[in-house]
């Protein structure tokens, strides 16, 4: 059946793996870690590799490289039939089926981990492996398949991938004891002043939007930490003495804490439907990935 495919030299698995770590570093010193002796036989098996298939797989860009369409092509086979060998093997040998998720670290904290006991109890052949990653890179993983599933915005989850509806994020401002803020239907950002706040730092989407909003209500806000993510706002939160904006997953943690969660009208802008995304392809050929779908989409619902 493959007679014709392999009786030419060139085609190996080792070279293919080769081929996926170059693909996946952007480059062949980033993926050889600068070992001069790997970065010349990872170039030589790629070569090898394009002289078998009679085609370009790689062209430079900048310092690294970028696929071809070939390219792009190969590598997706590849993994996917890496994948695949990684199951049945693991299957052969009673061992449990690795399964990676992508998300972000509020997601991860206060969604995924809560339930984490259920997932190994229900999934007792698969484990689970959380990686911390912003959406954009879920995405891209998982189109690449170097993820398994994405738990992200559902507006980021674009065709082919295929998408279960979990719920909306919205947003709360999160208040220690001691701490008291207006509310009711026409509450504005107004409400805000003075109290002395947490937020995220820098410039992304949540906080360039407060910001804006602080602008046109002409009010300053009284700034007493920034952070990096949202589980350490809400660390500080916990501690008393500031409050936060944070998504109403935090809540069941942070009630623990007497931290009051106040629902403020203007914050409904911030809400975001949120997805499990996965690629079909994938589940095509790695059957586990469906059983682990339907665990997450029953059990991740908000």
């Amino acid at each position: 059946m493959f007679s014709e495919l392999l009786s030419e030299s060139g085609l190996s698995l080792d070279r293919l793996e080769s081929f996926c770590r170059v693909a996946q570093a952007g480059g062949v010193t980033k993926a050889a870690k600068g070992d001069p002796a790997r970065q010349s036989l990872f170039s030589r098996q790629i070569k090898e590799l394009e002289e078998f298939f009679g085609t370009d797989l790689i062209r430079r860009k900048g310092r690294g490289i970028a696929l071809t369409e070939y390219g792009a092509r190969l590598h997706t086979i590849a993994c996917d039939c890496f994948a695949a060998l990684s199951d049945f093997k693991s299957d052969c040998r009673g061992r449990p089926v690795e399964v990676v998720i992508g998300a972000g670290e509020s997601v991860i904290q206060w969604l995924l981990l809560p339930r984490l006991e259920e997932l190994r109890r229900r999934l007792p052949n698969v484990r689970l492996k959380f990686l911390n990653l912003p959406t954009t890179e879920a995405v891209k993983r998982l189109g690449d398949g170097t993820i398994d599933f994405a738990l992200v915005r559902k507006d980021a989850a674009t065709r082919p991938l295929q998408t279960t509806s979990l719920g909306e994020i919205t947003y709360r401002l999160f208040l220690p004891p001691g701490l008291r803020v207006a509310a009711g239907p026409e509450v504005n950002v107004k409400a805000l002043r003075g109290i002395p706040l947490a937020t995220l730092e820098g410039e992304g989407s949540f906080r360039t939007e407060l910001n804006a909003l602080a602008k046109k209500a002409g009010i300053t806000f009284n700034l007493q930490v920034e952070c990096s993510s949202f589980p350490l706002l809400a660390r500080f939160v916990a501690r008393g003495n500031v409050a936060a904006i944070l998504p109403n997953i935090a809540e069941e943690d942070l009630l623990e804490a007497g931290v009051n969660a106040v629902a403020l009208p203007f914050l409904k802008r911030f809400s975001r439907p949120m997805c499990l995304a996965t690629n079909a392809r994938l589940i095509r050929i790695r059957p586990v990935l469906g059983q682990v779908a339907a665990v997450l989409s029953q059990l991740c619902r908000f």
